[in-house]
């Protein structure tokens, strides 16, 4: 597990909790970015099938990643507002398009599905750091599968065009939210813990979905 970078103690209260968000879980972001079932996204002749695997991943994935959040946010309404940001209806949209059926949809893995519960306001931090960060890369991914394969909001690419043009106002709120817990050492420290978790989730079940599918890079 990335700890976040060291500090002398006198500065600590200094450094943002976003900066440490960002530089514990760089490592976990670029292989992510890496991933075969990601970065071929970008490119003009992305297969469909792997784009229909993705899908149906991602949408198990926001299914158990919403499911702990809304249970943490049910019990602390006051906490953050994620009622607007539910992601799983644009999956569910995405894949309906293609008729996909959810019942068929290959479960996660147990040792996915015992992902961290979250049970304080910096796990919920670390976990969304992730979820709502997700979106920002999402506007360029939705513009070349428009350009590269006519995929628009409503044929397809509902999950990646995301919030659209509210996109960083979006953004922007959630950082606001992050930074209140700057200075709180513990809430930190258990933002970035749940952070890198929530980036090697995401990797682990993108790993599983292209075992399953024997999908290998060309």
């Amino acid at each position: 597990m990335i700890s976040s970078p060291k500090q002398p103690a006198d500065q600590n209260q200094d450094i943002n909790l976003r900066t440490l968000l960002r530089d514990a879980t760089h490592p976990h972001h670029v292989q992510l970015n890496r991933h075969l079932l990601l970065a071929g996204l970008l490119q003009p002749n992305y297969p469909l099938n792997h784009y229909h695997t993705l899908l149906g991943t991602y949408y198990q994935l926001y299914a158990l990643l919403e499911a702990r959040i809304n249970a943490f946010l049910k019990g602390h309404p006051e906490v953050f507002a994620y009622d607007e940001r539910c992601k799983l209806p644009w999956l569910i949209n995405d894949l309906a398009f293609f008729k996909i059926d959810l019942l068929t949809l290959p479960p996660l893995s147990p040792a996915a599905t015992d992902f961290l519960s979250i049970e304080t306001v910096g796990q919920l931090v670390g976990v969304l750091y992730v979820v709502e960060g997700s979106t920002l890369g999402g506007q360029m991914i939705s513009q070349l599968l428009t350009k590269n394969l006519g995929f628009t909001r409503d044929t397809g690419c509902c999950f990646f065009t995301g919030y659209g043009e509210n996109t960083m106002p979006f953004w922007q709120r959630f950082i606001a939210f992050s930074d209140t817990l700057t200075g709180d050492k513990r809430q930190c420290q258990a933002a970035v813990e749940a952070a890198c978790q929530t980036f090697q989730l995401f990797n682990q079940v993108l790993d599983d979905a292209a075992y399953q599918d024997h999908i290998t890079v060309a």
